[in-house]
């Protein structure tokens, strides 16, 4: 939730109101206009712990088709922020103050659903959530890194290298770690094929799909705060994903599987995947919040305890093995991540919003 979301404080000003009935609705409206520092830090930390949920869901539900998974995934998104644009645009507000970047936004919000989203969810069936969140939240920032160099002239200081180097090396070391079993995609709780698809299920394929999305998800990420900083609403940006994404990624699942399997996905799956659709979200308004009155560098730290969280729910949930590659490349994320969150900067930018997280709404 961008900042055009706060409330007006005319509409306290009820005429014959009680004094101290409006003076304490009045600083209600202070504190979620310009949450403080502590709030912020809670925020911070739900963002982490709503994206761990999220990541949680989305791994439950690798039974399903990824393409399916993703396309409900988005639901929530558009269902929410719909009528939310709509009061915005109907009380006079601008949603997007240059509209010729509508546009060329589309297809980058395509490829954070599609690739993003899709590949990740591969990534997840193949390798596991513990490995897959490090290598896809490692690709991110590299490739936030360089491409904020290329398209926002933003530098790229000793420090981001180091990160660089060492986030590279942990992805290598994490693409050679045991994978989950294999489990082949399906509609229906019926019985699961005796000859799943082995290829697409190996490491390496699953590594390379984690790689992918988090490309992707760089792609879009740093192409969205190109736009903000061009006068889009982070609402409105998100709901042209939502849409665009569930419009693209609805129209693959009609041309791979047809609509008739979805009837039988089992109610588990279903709950799986709304729930998903709705930590995801949920979250991304959490980290919004958290980046209003925090630096990036600290949201960058809060945001890495989402590994540790993964590695824990892996192993914990769904009994992933625990190797020794697998430790240590969780261990070079970790380490990878605090010397990128580590290095100064010179003020907070709110529109940075997305680089700390790793999910296309």
């Amino acid at each position: 939730m961008s900042s055009d979301s706060s409330i007006d404080q005319n509409d306290f000003a009820v005429g014959d109101a009680n004094t101290a009935a409006v003076a304490w609705w009045e600083r209600l409206g202070s504190g979620m206009i310009s949450p403080g520092i502590g709030f912020g830090i809670v925020a911070g930390i739900a963002s982490a712990v709503l994206y761990t949920l999220a990541n949680i869901s989305l791994r439950n539900a690798i039974s399903v088709d990824p393409f399916i998974v993703s396309t409900f995934k988005a639901a929530p998104t558009v269902l929410v922020l719909t009528p939310y644009l709509a009061a915005v645009k109907a009380s006079g507000r601008p949603i997007a103050t240059s509209r010729q970047w509508i546009p060329i936004f589309i297809p980058i919000a395509l490829v954070g659903q599609v690739i993003g989203n899709g590949a990740f969810q591969v990534a997840l069936g193949s390798i596991g959530l513990a490995a897959s969140v490090p290598i896809t939240l490692g690709s991110l920032l590299i490739g936030s890194a360089i491409l904020g160099r290329i398209l926002l002239r933003e530098p790229v200081r000793a420090r981001t290298l180091v990160s660089i180097a060492t986030l590279i090396i942990a992805v290598i070391v994490l693409s050679q770690s045991r994978g989950v079993e294999p489990v082949e995609w399906h509609s229906s709780s019926g019985e699961v094929s005796e000859e799943p698809v082995d290829w697409l299920h190996s490491p390496i394929i699953g590594a390379l799909c984690a790689v992918s999305s988090g490309l992707a998800y760089a792609v879009f990420s740093t192409t969205m705060r190109f736009t903000m900083k061009r006068g889009m609403l982070a609402s409105m940006a998100m709901w042209i994903s939502g849409v665009s994404g569930m419009l693209a990624l609805a129209g693959i699942v009609a041309i791979r599987t047809g609509w008739s399997p979805i009837a039988e996905i089992p109610p588990a799956m279903w709950q799986s995947m709304i729930l998903a659709g709705v930590f995801n979200f949920t979250a991304f308004v959490a980290i919004s919040t958290a980046l209003k009155v925090l630096p990036v560098v600290a949201v960058h730290l809060i945001n890495a305890s989402q590994v540790a969280m993964a590695s824990v729910a892996g192993v914990l949930v769904f009994d992933e093995p625990v190797t020794k590659l697998l430790v240590l490349g969780i261990s070079l994320t970790l380490a990878g991540l605090t010397i990128l969150a580590t290095r100064r900067r010179p003020a907070p930018d709110p529109s940075t919003t997305f680089q700390s997280t790793f999910r296309s709404e």
